[in-house]
């Protein structure tokens, strides 16, 4: 018998209308209208500006649950400062948490670097401490990294970190991986003790040995970098300039600096991407804060470079382009700071660090680039020795030196007593804007001088071999280069105590362990190497290389140190324990961990005098 059917269908028979497809990730990333297409052709915008067209599928409603077995905790929202909001509830929380840590830690610590699978869950709570905990990080004030639009595309998602646009899916995992080397969380730290916040004076002080936490988060933190690794090749992030993709090309070139390879395909893409986006800047653009903070970033990836002897990226024209027109030249930035300090009208100290700070920084990375050119670079170390050129770089060292030395050798900068805890940034006295330049700068030259005397005392160890003009001739190079290595000897000498003298007055302890470490490694080598040359060391270094001991034990909070190297530097301490003076007992930093808006680089933002600057 047939059916008879309802001669009115239903609406869920009824045809239904096409639903427009999702925009591509390029148009939601500007944020304007996209017409998509059905059949895979790139959309009409992507085509005009001839780049990659791809979308992302986002994924609606509840997410799906986790194949491992692995529960996640209910989230919660957890501070890097370590509050909690008090409830009854929050203990089964916790325990499950602790419980689901441990056993995730447990599996990547037992995984080789090797074989493990780089599938690291990233719970939402995890997600919203890690991003907290990056504000307190140096690279957290980098121009280029939106932080507003990355923490609310985030919290929309309830940090959901898997249901990001591409672009900002991966800048995301660039955050949370290099965040994880400060991190207190159990999930990064395993189980043993940990800090209770990044304030905890328990754990952060002068006299502590941190190196344990940087050995027990090693495992997680590379199980992190390499899931990174992993979607940032992927997404293709090093094909397409954005501001999002510069930023996370910028994190990622430092998640590889582990990494001995000469290439580094990721500093190479940022830096390309920096050049695509300020082709396009406007002349009001460059601003006073814009060339002091992209002056400080530049000369850090070069000085990164020149410290470990790879290609130096950034060219002259880079530095015009990004920071503005060419300063004063270096004789004469030191002529007109002499004038200026000992001139009838002295200006105050911390006007005229503003006013050299960019030619400053500027001529430093104009050195190194230099030193990589003409001395220690791959096509230098093929050929002999450029006597003129070494010859010049040592005079632009000690150029470099005098003024520094005429800012702050008119004061005493340890004569300021630690500030109190989470001090606001607008109400930061002068002193602490002025040691962190000093701390700046003396690090700075301190690297060259390093880089320098490792490649003279490279070439004075190779033997000598006889020239085309004769024996003799050979031998008068070879002394001529020896005088020049005991120039740079006595300036890295020079070095290690102004290094010993900077690390008390710091900034904060992620600039020590983000920015310096390879600076204070380099000091310490050299005290190292001097120590064993003589069979011992003067009193007077080993109060240095204790400086310099104490601060790399706090560098372990992040970082596993080479192998022996604090053992080496204590034995010497040892040899002249209670012979000599030593530095006071008051802290090493006004405040380790320096609220996100007091980092390093705030100095910059608010500009002193002036409290509205923002």
């Amino acid at each position: 018998m047939p059916v008879t059917r309802s001669p009115n269908p239903r609406p869920s028979e009824e045809t239904a209308k096409k639903k427009k497809p999702p925009a591509c990730d390029s148009c939601k990333a500007r944020r304007v209208l996209c017409h998509p297409t059905t059949d895979g052709t790139p959309c009409p915008r992507c085509i005009e500006k001839g780049t990659k067209c791809t979308t992302t599928p986002v994924v609606r409603g509840r997410p799906l649950k986790k194949q491992s077995g692995m529960k996640t905790p209910p989230y919660t929202s957890p501070s890097a400062s370590g509050e909690t909001e008090p409830s009854g509830s929050q203990s089964n929380t916790s325990s499950q948490y602790e419980e689901v840590v441990s056993s995730q830690y447990e599996e990547v610590a037992s995984s080789s670097s090797n074989d493990f699978n780089p599938l690291f869950d990233l719970s939402p709570q995890l997600v919203h401490h890690l991003f907290e905990c990056f504000s307190y990080l140096p690279q957290y004030s980098h121009p280029m990294f939106r932080r507003t639009v990355l923490g609310e595309a985030l919290s929309s998602l309830s940090w959901q970190i898997h249901l990001l646009p591409t672009q900002l899916k991966v800048l995301a995992h660039c955050v949370v991986a290099l965040s994880a080397s400060i991190s207190f969380d159990r999930a990064i730290l395993g189980p043993g003790p940990q800090p209770a916040s990044l304030t905890d004076r328990s754990v952060f002080t002068r006299r502590s040995d941190l190196r344990a936490y940087g050995i027990r988060r090693a495992p997680v933190y590379r199980a992190l970098s390499a899931q990174t690794l992993r979607l940032a090749s992927e997404a293709g992030i090093t094909l397409e300039p954005s501001e999002d993709n510069a930023m996370s090309c910028f994190l990622m070139q430092f998640l590889e600096n582990e990494n001995q390879a000469n290439s580094r395909p990721w500093a190479c893409a940022y830096l390309s991407h920096v050049r695509a986006i300020a082709a396009s800047w406007k002349e009001v653009h460059i601003t006073h804060y814009h060339t002091a903070v992209w002056t400080g970033f530049l000369m850090t990836e070069v000085l990164e470079s020149t410290l470990h002897r790879k290609p130096v990226l950034v060219s002259h024209n880079d530095q015009l382009l990004i920071t503005g027109v060419e300063p004063l030249s270096l004789q004469s930035l030191f002529v007109s700071v002499q004038t200026t300090l000992q001139g009838p009208n002295t200006s105050p100290q911390k006007h005229v660090l503003f006013t050299i700070l960019h030619p400053f920084l500027f001529h430093v990375t104009r050195l190194a680039r230099q030193l990589s050119e003409t001395i220690t670079g791959d096509f230098a170390r093929r050929h002999p020795l450029d006597e003129t050129s070494a010859t010049e770089f040592l005079s632009a060292l000690t150029i470099l030196h005098s003024i520094r030395s005429l800012v702050f050798d008119q004061s005493d900068l340890d004569s300021y007593p630690a500030d109190p805890l989470f001090q606001s940034r607008h109400t930061r006295g002068a002193h602490v804007d002025l040691r962190t330049c000093a701390h700046m700068m003396t690090f700075a030259s301190a690297k060259l001088v390093f880089a320098l005397h490792s490649e003279l005392s490279r070439r004075a160890a190779l033997p000598m071999v006889a020239s085309g003009r004769g024996v003799l001739t050979s031998q008068w190079a070879a002394e001529r280069l020896d005088l020049l290595r005991r120039q740079a000897r006595e300036m890295a000498g020079f070095a290690v105590e102004e290094v010993a003298r900077a690390v008390r007055f710091l900034a904060s302890l992620p600039h020590l362990t983000h920015l310096e470490r390879g600076g204070l490694i380099a000091s310490a080598q050299f005290c190292l190497d001097e120590g064993d040359a003589a069979g011992g060391v003067a009193p007077e270094r080993a109060v240095a290389i204790e400086a310099i001991s104490d601060a790399l034990k706090l560098i372990g909070y992040s970082w596993e140190l080479p192998q022996g190297l604090v053992e080496r530097l204590d034995a010497y301490v040892d040899t002249h324990r209670g012979a000599s003076p030593s530095f006071g007992d008051d802290s090493m930093f006004l405040n380790m961990f320096p609220p996100p808006m007091d980092n390093w680089m705030s100095m910059f933002t608010v500009p002193y005098g002036d409290g509205s600057a923002s």
